[in-house]
């Protein structure tokens, strides 16, 4: 259409015009199908329902004397709406689930109320439903018609597909590959899943060698189809015939202790006579009541319980009314009794007899059924291999270009295997005759680029905490590595017990080495994997420490002693490593942005920007400055900071910070940015150097945490030695074995990518994913 908008006259006269008239004809006839396709699947989910609601066969639909009966959808919302305007009025209700959102309802009342009930029924979304006269009533037997037919459909569908696509082609030249083939091949892959399911659920490789083509696949699995869905309906007749057969000679033999002969049965010239059986004497009553003054007459054989088998004679035209109301009290008609002997006891000989032909002819199909199994299996593995491969060829040369003759594929391959490619296209290249042109080219500048990741083999496993956050981009530095070693160690050092990271390391082998499923969604080897590694860095730093299952004991630092939580000296020199430990990953975080923003070629970012040469130069003064303000020992005897107070302010650090702002300052007129813009970006760079610095004061706060588990448990013990056990060594550790644990590990995760990927990490890059057949 868009080639016909674009060349006008083209189209006006000749074989373009043919072929575009050609080309809508078959687009109106795709719309065509694709409608009757919706059709089709809502009937096919209306028979489910019915299925649910526990219909066997479809329900009369319409006016029946003083009785009406309807379906439709109904929103699962307005359910309990409908439910209160039906309660103590005279209707029948049933419903079953139609999908998330609705159900299907079956609604059996009296003529007089079904306006009133309408009503109600368009205020509250009801979609009525009808159904086609020609569906066989019985329900399994509508659901195989309908899957029958929805399957045809499909099939015209996917053929008209390609028709079309074929018309692109012959119309526009080079079309994108839009996947109509890729979509056709899906299909047939969901269908020989579904039949594998069905027939042979443990094929584990291809047990028979064939030569296969789409055509030949697809109608193995049509057969197959067809030849499963024949005897999988003959099976069910049977059933249904059997289960039939078992119902009447149930009743049979009720009846014989109160008749030798049945009644007669039928549609005759202007009567008709039917049997069934009423439970409960309310609704025999209620019965009697509404034939009351007609022309009916009824037989009544009272059975066990308070079960009455009726035999009913009234003319033609009042036989739907009676039938319809003696449905709504619960009537069970019971049909076939014409077919059989009048005498009872020749009867029950009779079914007798079916019965047994009906289950050697079952064992004749179930034989046929295992045949088909047998059959499926020697050629399902070659026919799941053939569409793998070639599913995978489908979506590797999606948005290709083609034509007729001729297919343009453009990719990214790694720098490093360039003249190995080169060499293979070349090898193709004389073995198909020079039917094949390649041109390798760099990337043009701004042009994204995916990124491979190559990082050591234990370091792997960190690229999924990476991916997270964002994928890095080809000129970024990748912080796989650093990232993992930082986030290791921010856990150690919020968690630090031998015991527990003993336990951990433990989990970490059972995730990666056997329970190897998913876990909540998580893959199990790489949860392992990281486990293992936490579990390492909180042993270590238990054993400095001094922690293991939050029993204390002697730590490795110097100068520490067992029951440290209570020295505030202790506790204070924690807090001050943390944030030593903090500054030291910012200013690597600004480093690293100052690498990556010379990569980028963007230098006057990488010397002025708040994250660069100039950011960097006023956070370390900005920390000095703190450090004279209060007074620090960083290195007892080494390096050592005096409390100036006010005093820091006249110290060669602050004049440093100032000079860091200037340039901060200073970088819009450079760059050409609103002079307003700098200013902001510098107090927010300032509020930003003490929240960020001081965040990190929480890894010392989670030790001390921990650390107070420890002491509770201590005091617990002291105090009651079971007391202890019970609520010490048992809660607590299974206490932090789980919350603290997932709670250290988000924080710790936190502080990776709040306060120090924001420094330098854009992460807006895609990961290289080659063609993999």
């Amino acid at each position: 259409e868009l080639c016909r908008m674009l060349t006008g006259s083209l189209f006006e006269e000749g074989e373009e015009r043919k072929l575009y008239e050609e080309y809508m004809r078959l687009k109106n006839r795709l719309d065509d199908f694709l409608i009757k396709q919706s059709i089709l699947k809502k009937r096919k989910a209306v028979v489910e329902a019915l299925l649910r609601m526990g219909e066997k066969q479809l329900p009369e639909l319409g006016n029946f004397g003083e009785i009406f009966s309807i379906i439709g959808i109904l929103p699962r919302k307005r359910l309990q709406d409908l439910e209160r305007f039906l309660a103590n009025k005279p209707f029948a209700m049933k419903y079953a689930e139609f999908s998330t959102d609705q159900v299907l309802v079956h609604l059996i009342g009296l003529l007089d109320l079904q306006d009133d009930l309408e009503k109600v029924l368009v205020q509250l979304e009801f979609e009525n439903v009808k159904l086609p006269e020609n569906l066989p009533r019985d329900c399994h037997e509508a659901l195989l018609i309908l899957d029958e037919e929805l399957s045809r459909v499909t099939d015209e569908i996917d053929s008209v597909k390609k028709a079309l696509e074929d018309m692109k082609k012959r119309l526009t030249g080079f079309v994108t590959e839009e996947g109509v083939e890729l979509e056709r091949l899906r299909k047939l892959y969901e269908d020989v899943v579904r039949l594998q399911r069905t027939l042979s659920p443990h094929i584990a490789k291809p047990m028979e060698k064939m030569e296969l083509d789409e055509k030949t696949v697809r109608n193995l699995i049509n057969r197959f189809h067809r030849e499963y869905n024949s005897i999988r309906r003959r099976i069910h007749e049977l059933e249904w015939e059997q289960k039939k057969l078992e119902k009447l000679n149930s009743i049979l033999k009720k009846l014989k202790e109160v008749t030798d002969e049945l009644p007669e049965t039928g549609d005759f010239e202007t009567i008709s006579a039917f049997t069934g059986i009423l439970d409960g004497k309310d609704a025999l009553k209620r019965f009697t009541q509404f034939i009351s003054g007609k022309s009916v007459a009824v037989q009544r054989f009272d059975l066990e319980g308070e079960s009455t088998f009726l035999y009913i004679i009234c003319f033609k035209d009042q036989s739907r009314e009676i039938k319809i109301q003696l449905t709504s009290l619960g009537f069970k008609e019971v049909e076939g009794l014409s077919k059989l002997p009048r005498k009872v006891d020749e009867a029950l000989k009779y079914i007798a007899m079916k019965l047994e032909e009906i289950r050697i002819e079952r064992e004749r199909v179930e034989a046929k059924l295992e045949n088909l199994k047998r059959e499926f299996a020697s050629k399902a593995g070659a026919i799941l291999s053939y569409l793998e491969v070639h599913l995978k060829i489908g979506e590797a040369l999606m948005g290709t270009l083609k034509s007729e003759t001729m297919r343009v594929i453009q990719g990214w391959v790694l720098a490093d295997q360039v003249e190995e490619l080169k060499l293979e296209l070349e090898r193709l290249r004389r073995r198909i005759g020079g039917a094949l042109f390649f041109e390798i080219m760099d990337p043009e500048p701004g042009e994204e680029v995916p990124t491979a990741l190559r990082n050591p083999k234990p370091f792997k496993v960190f690229e999924s905490l990476i991916a997270q956050y964002g994928w890095p981009g080809h000129k970024e530095i990748d912080p796989t590595v650093i990232s993992g070693i930082l986030w290791t160690l921010m856990f150690g050092l919020m968690f630090p017990d031998l015991g527990h990271g003993i336990a951990i390391i433990a989990m970490g082998l059972f995730f990666s080495r056997v329970f190897k499923k998913r876990f909540l969604g998580i893959n199990s080897q790489k949860l392992g994997t990281l486990m293992i590694g936490l579990g390492v860095s909180s042993a270590f730093f238990g054993l400095l420490i001094g922690e293991f299952f939050l029993i204390e004991t002697t730590p490795l630092i110097p100068g520490l002693h067992a029951g440290w939580i209570e020295d505030p000296n202790v506790t204070l020199w924690l807090i001050k490593i943390a944030i030593f430990f903090g500054v030291a990953q910012i200013l690597l975080a600004m480093a690293l942005a100052i690498r990556n923003e010379l990569r980028h070629g963007d230098i006057i970012e990488a010397i002025l920007g708040q994250h660069g040469l100039a950011g960097v130069i006023s956070f370390i003064g900005f920390i000095l400055t703190a450090f004279y303000f209060v007074g620090i020992t960083v290195i007892p005897g080494l390096i050592e900071f005096p409390e100036l107070g006010m005093g820091a302010l006249t110290q060669w650090p602050f004049f440093l910070m100032i000079a860091g702002i200037i340039m901060m300052i200073l970088k819009p007129v450079f760059a050409k940015e609103s002079l307003s813009m700098g200013i902001g970006n510098v107090l927010e760079t300032v509020t930003a150097f003490l929240a960020n610095t001081f965040s990190y004061a929480r890894i010392a706060g989670f030790a001390i945490v921990h650390a107070a588990l420890a002491m509770v448990v201590y005091r617990l013990m002291e105090a009651n030695p079971i007391m202890g056990i019970g609520m010490g060594l048992i809660f607590l550790n299974l206490f932090a074995l789980t919350i603290e644990l997932m709670v250290c590990m988000i924080q710790a995760l936190r502080l990776l990518y709040y306060e120090f990927f924001t420094k330098f990490y854009r992460g807006t890059g895609s990961p290289y994913r080659p063609w993999k057949i």
